[in-house]
């Protein structure tokens, strides 16, 4: 009898140590950072947050990237009319939120290329969309500047893209509490589905966290 315990304690030794230390929190790993960098005195390496520029929702309402602070956002960009790609993206990004919890702690925003774009049009888009997130705003930016220089920081710095005139693109864009970016994901690869649930997730558990870090 006490033999047979022993051999089934031997047998159930690596299942054990791998609920040991894929369970601990210590052991959970970092999300990376994309972006310009500096280095500390320590060789910690201190990120820059995405240019600020301000939007105009569906709605009317104005506001920025910086009255965001302090909560994840998902980045998706597209170009009007809104052809039969868009609105597939569209669809995949509805797809991708279905499973993520606590939506009130961030926010989706889907910006527009075209500062000609009506409020009307955003609105209608909203409502094929269905999102139902009510952080997810469908916006427009009114400074041209403004957002070019996010597209640059965003895609061309971090040579995602060659040119702001490869956009739209396939990527949804993850920024942290501080503005950074942290990760991009795949609309047409459908693992990328849960990369992105749990990345959300892992975001809003990070300030409570100690990470293990990763490098690139």
């Amino acid at each position: 009898m006490r033999k047979g315990f022993y051999l089934i304690l031997i047998l159930l030794f690596p299942s054990i140590l791998f609920m040991i230390f894929s369970l601990g929190e210590h052991h959970v790993v970092k999300i990376g950072s994309y972006g310009s960098y500096q280095l500390t005195e320590s060789g910690d390496s201190i990120f820059k947050p995405v240019p600020n520029m301000v939007m105009i929702d569906q709605d009317g309402n104005s506001f920025s990237i910086d009255d965001l602070k302090g909560e994840p956002i998902l980045f998706d960009f597209f170009s009007m009319p809104c052809d039969e790609a868009c609105m597939k993206k569209g669809v995949t990004l509805v797809n991708y939120l279905n499973d993520v919890s606590e939506q009130d702690k961030w926010n989706v925003v889907s910006v527009c290329l075209e500062n000609t774009v009506t409020l009307e049009e955003l609105k209608d888009l909203q409502k094929k969309h269905m999102p139902e997130m009510n952080k997810w705003r469908f916006v427009k930016v009114a400074d041209d500047d403004q957002l070019d220089a996010f597209l640059e920081y965003t895609f061309v710095n971090t040579q995602q893209l060659k040119s702001r005139s490869e956009l739209p693109s396939k990527h949804f864009v993850l920024v942290d509490q501080q503005g950074i970016i942290r990760e991009f994901f795949d609309s047409r690869v459908h693992k990328e589905n849960k990369k992105l649930q749990d990345a959300i997730k892992l975001l809003l558990k990070e300030p409570y966290m100690t990470w293990k870090e990763t490098k690139r």
